[in-house]
This record gives structure tokens, C-alpha cells and sequence, in this order.
């Protein structure tokens, strides 16, 4: 098994090094001398890399066990210091609105309100693109070049899985320009319901207040896009799908067969069928929204479908939140105190603004090293690649055995140098946009999230090696580039992400997640949800909730989790 560079050896970026020495590892009597001087070190490189403020914040969530466990169990209490955690985290950065967006260097009316173009937090930075000439974006993909694979200490594939399915409901950039975004910035489940009412209408029923679904041996699947004869089904002709051949952003993999075509599904966003994780998390909201929609009805047999469909709806996007906060994010984050959601939270707050996806927000989810060369799919040890574009999978095996394969192996760990030869060309065109883009420099953010600016290259990593390849491509670490440098530092200790990495997405993930309308204390009754929706959302917080009860009946009884089961982080 591949170890985490970045939680296993001696590194400024990760707490569990207080004591100057890997975890596990005896001192030795003969060498006390040596292990005084690692812990002194590891001591002023966590002060140094961390800062004050961060450092000491960082050190209380993830030591005190106790302390954390006895405040989740009283009520007032737990949910006082939610909301503060919480607020915390948001007010890393400077909150919405944000002054700048990608429209123009200089703030307009338009640029504060035409959201067709992403935010931006901080002032393009045209000196460092000047700098940047003499290196080549395909010169800096290398840097993610993966040459020995390393695997998550803490994360399952299908924390990768999820991660991708979740974040392109919402970061859309747009292929005809980069610094504008084709994204409703809201999380609003458009990986199943389209982003507008004609994607809606063309994958509904019209009857019950169902999604249009089909029976595949016994289970119940998206409809098929293309019908037996290889031509789009009449139903969907107007609606959006993208394959290799039609694709701007794949075109490189080549058509598919006809055979291939057949097995697409009839998704809300165009590139939903881009690889069997996808199409799973797709399928099972899916089967949820009918179970909701056949309950709901029951419940209110005056309700038209209109109404069901839009209260079912309602439904599964707040289910959703809840298991992207309760779940998805309680597993990044190293924290013993477990953040939730509560109804009404952040309404007060400074930072309860209107949806605004920033470009920052948009590269820095790039997990693209999340993604192992090989993985287990249908039992089977494939290559990656040859699993993109591939729907079938999921109805040949069945959503009970995937959701469990995926939970049972680990994901790779988030980093230069582990991405896939293949998602390489990748890497070269995200970190075209960002200079595209004029983004400042990764020192720049580190300092507005309040971390202290790193005086050296070996500041990034543990690995000597990661040091020698940013100096061999940058003459400054004030030129480190915002994505290269977000994931050159190592991951920390019970986290799945790097220090800065964590933190930006903590900003967005709780500033954009929480100011969903359907939050509102107004608005999140039972006239919004229904009693049985109510029951649904308050029976929810993890993502096996719902595939337990929606894989009734299937071979297998899942395991389903982001985090390994041999992982000794915090759950």
C-alpha cells in the first residue's frame, strides 16, 4: 500500500507533528538529542507554515476529543458552537459581494451583477502572468505527472466519485470562454433535474410527480437517450448530451461505438454520463425522487403532479445539502466537532449573499488526482480511462454492489505528482485558465486566508522532491501559481485536502450551501416539504441513507462511506 507523504512524515503543514516524529514511530533512547531537534522543527514549522490565529484554531478542532464529544451532546450548546465553527470558516476570506469578477480587471455595475461571468476574490495579477511567459502550462502538468501512485490514508473512491457528481451541478465553465460560466451557481440538483424548465419538462413524467425512469432487470434506471435503432429517442432531441465526438472537452477519447451511444442515459446536464460514478449518484437521486413523489402523493391525494414533483423536489435538494454538509464535508475536514444543518442558519450573518461561483472556487475543485490509475469495477481490475463514457456498468452490476466496491477501496490521495497519465492534458488546460484568468499568486491567497506567506519551496512539502520541482519551474515562491501551489502542500493529518486547499473550499462549500432558500425558517415547513418529505430530510445526514432504502431487494447489502474503513480519522 502507497503511504501519504503528507500525513506520515515530519511536515509543516500537518498538526499530528507536534511531537516531531511520524505517528507510531518509538524515539529511540540512543537518538533523544536527534528527536529533540525534529520536534523543535516540526514545532516552528507548523507555527511558521499555520500562523497564530489558523495554527491554534486548527490544533483546538483536532485535539480534545472529549471536550468536542461532550459539547455535540447538549443542545443549546452544540448548536451555538455550529454556528460559530461555521462563521469561522466562511470569514476566511473576504465574504460576497465580492467587489471583482472575471468580466473586467476594475469593478462596473455589470461585473457586480452579471453572473454569466465567475467571481473572483482577489485583483488579477498581470506583473505575475508577465513572469509566467518563460514556463509552459504542458512544462507545469508535469509537476502532476503521477510516477508512484500514492493512495488516500483516509479517503474511498467514492469520496472521488461524489466530489465530481456534486461539483458539476454547479462549476460550469464555459468551453467558447473560459472566464465565463454557464453554472445557476446554486445547488438545485441539476445533475438530475437540468438547469432550466424545457431540460425539466423533456425528463418528467408529467404523471405523479415522477421523473421518467425504466426497469432494467428488476431495478429501476434512467431512460435511455438514444432508442434501439441508434437515434435519439423522439422525447429528447432537444435535450443536451454530450459524448466523445460531441464533447469539446473530450474529443481526445474518440467516438463511441454504436453500442456505447445506446447505453447513455437521459441525464439533467449534458456530460452526466462521463463515467459509471456519475451515472450511479444520478441513478440513485432518481430513485428517491420517485420514492419521495409516491409518498408525498399518497399522503395528499388532492395534489396535482405539479405539485408533488416541485414538493419532492424541494425535498431531495435539502436532503442533498444535508448529506454534502453532515457527510461529504465532516469527512474533509479533520475536526472532532461534526457540523450540521440546522434550518434559518447564516440568515443573520454577513455572508447570507446571493450564489456566486468564484474562479477560484472553480480550479481548486479540480480533484483530478483523486482518481486512481486502476480501480475495481464489477470485480474487475480496469484502468480508468477505459471506464469514462461506459453508463452500462451501472445496470450490469447494479447500484447495492457499486456503491459498496467503491466503499471498499481507497481513492488516491490529492497532490502533484498523482494524476493520471491520462487527465494530464487536463491538468495543462485548468492551468491555462487560471493564467487566463490573471489570478494572483498562491502566496497571495494564503496570506487572505490568513496563513503566512511561505518564505521557501521546501515549505510546501515534507519531500524534498516537490521543493526541487516548483524551483526548477518558478524563480520565486511568490510565483507559485494559485492551482499548482494549492496542490503541492501536503494533505493534513485526518483531512482529505491540504491546509489552503481546505480552507477556500470551506468558504464557498458553507457560504453557497447554507444560503439556499429552502433553509429559510419560513420556508422549511411542511407546506414546502410535505410530512413525508419532513420525515425524509430529518431520516437523512449520510449517503447510505438513501442507498439503503432505495437498493431493496439487491444481492448485495452495502457498505457505503468516504471513509476507509481502515482509516483511523475522525468520521
Amino acid at each position: 500500500m502507497a503511504t501519504s507523504r503528507g500525513t506520515e512524515a515530519t511536515s509543516g503543514s500537518g498538526v499530528a507533528l507536534l511531537d516531531g516524529r511520524p505517528e507510531g514511530e518509538p524515539e529511540p533512547a540512543a537518538h533523544r538529542d536527534t528527536a529533540a531537534v525534529r520536534a523543535t522543527a516540526a514545532r516552528r514549522s507548523y507555527w511558521r507554515t499555520n500562523g497564530w490565529r489558523n495554527g491554534a484554531e486548527l490544533w483546538t478542532i483536532t485535539h480534545l476529543e472529549p471536550v468536542w464529544t461532550l459539547l455535540r451532546r447538549l443542545p443549546v450548546v452544540r448548536s451555538r458552537i455550529n454556528r460559530r465553527l461555521i462563521n469561522r470558516l466562511v470569514h476566511k476570506l473576504e465574504t460576497r459581494p465580492n467587489a471583482l469578477s472575471t468580466m473586467t480587471p476594475y469593478t462596473s455595475w455589470e461585473s457586480l451583477t452579471d453572473r454569466t461571468y465567475s467571481a473572483r476574490h482577489l485583483p488579477a495579477d498581470d506583473a505575475l502572468q508577465q513572469r509566467l511567459q518563460r514556463v509552459a502550462p504542458a512544462s507545469v502538468a508535469e509537476l502532476f505527472r503521477r510516477e508512484q501512485p500514492r493512495e488516500s490514508t483516509k479517503s474511498t473512491l467514492l469520496f472521488s466519485h461524489f466530489a465530481q457528481w456534486f461539483v458539476d451541478g454547479f462549476l460550469r465553465t464555459d468551453p467558447d470562454d473560459v472566464l465565463r460560466n454557464t453554472s445557476t451557481h446554486d445547488i438545485d440538483l441539476s445533475q438530475l433535474y437540468g438547469q432550466t424548465e424545457d431540460v425539466t419538462a423533456m425528463l418528467r413524467t408529467h404523471s405523479g410527480g415522477r421523473l421518467k425512469s425504466q426497469q432494467i432487470d428488476g431495478g429501476e434506471f434512467p431512460p435511455y437517450y438514444f432508442g434501439p435503432d441508434g437515434e435519439v429517442e423522439p422525447e429528447f432531441v432537444d435535450l443536451p448530451l454530450s459524448y466523445p465526438g460531441r464533447d469539446r472537452k473530450a474529443v481526445e477519447l474518440g467516438d463511441l461505438t454504436e453500442g456505447q451511444k445506446r447505453s447513455l442515459f437521459a441525464l439533467g446536464i449534458p456530460r452526466g454520463n462521463i463515467h459509471y460514478g456519475f451515472v450511479m449518484l444520478s441513478t440513485l437521486f432518481l430513485r428517491e425522487h420517485n420514492r419521495l413523489a409516491g409518498l408525498i402523493a399518497a399522503e395528499n391525494p388532492d395534489w396535482d403532479d405539479e405539485r408533488v414533483f416541485q414538493t419532492a423536489r424541494n425535498t431531495l435538494i435539502v436532503i442533498l445539502i444535508k448529506i454534502v454538509i453532515e457527510d461529504y464535508i465532516n469527512h474533509i475536514t479533520p475536526s472532532h466537532f461534526k457540523l450540521f444543518v440546522e434550518p434559518g442558519i447564516g440568515v443573520r450573518e454577513e455572508w447570507y449573499r446571493q450564489n456566486w461561483m468564484s474562479i477560484e472556487f472553480d480550479l481548486l475543485y479540480r480533484w483530478h488526482p483523486l482518481v486512481p490509475t486502476d480501480l475495481d469495477v464489477g470485480g474487475v481490475r480496469r484502468a480508468a480511462s477505459d471506464v469514462l463514457w461506459e453508463a452500462d456498468v451501472v445496470p450490469q452490476q447494479g447500484l447495492a454492489a457499486l456503491f459498496d466496491e467503491a466503499s471498499r477501496q481507497p481513492s488516491a490521495e490529492i497532490g502533484i505528482r498523482n494524476t493520471a497519465e491520462f487527465l494530464l492534458p487536463v491538468e495543462e488546460r485548468t492551468i491555462a485558465i487560471g493564467r487566463r484568468a490573471a489570478l494572483a499568486g498562491f502566496n497571495d491567497y494564503r496570506q487572505a486566508c490568513g496563513y503566512p506567506r511561505l518564505r521557501s519551496f521546501s515549505d510546501f512539502s515534507a519531500d524534498p522532491e516537490v521543493a526541487e520541482a516548483l524551483e526548477a519551474r518558478y524563480g520565486s515562491v511568490d510565483d507559485v501559481e494559485l492551482y499548482v501551489g494549492l496542490f503541492a502542500e501536503d494533505v493534513r493529518r485526518n483531512s482529505a485536502l491540504p491546509p489552503v486547499m481546505g480552507t477556500m473550499v470551506a468558504v464557498d462549500a458553507f457560504s453557497q450551501a447554507l444560503t439556499n432558500p429552502l433553509l429559510t425558517r419560513s420556508v422549511f415547513t411542511a407546506s414546502t416539504f410535505s410530512r413525508a418529505g419532513m420525515r425524509a430530510i430529518k431520516r437523512t445526514s449520510r449517503l447510505r441513507d438513501l442507498v439503503d432504502r432505495n437498493t431493496p431487494g439487491e444481492d448485495t447489502r452495502p457498505l457505503v462511506t468516504f471513509t476507509r474503513t481502515s482509516s483511523t480519522a475522525t468520521r
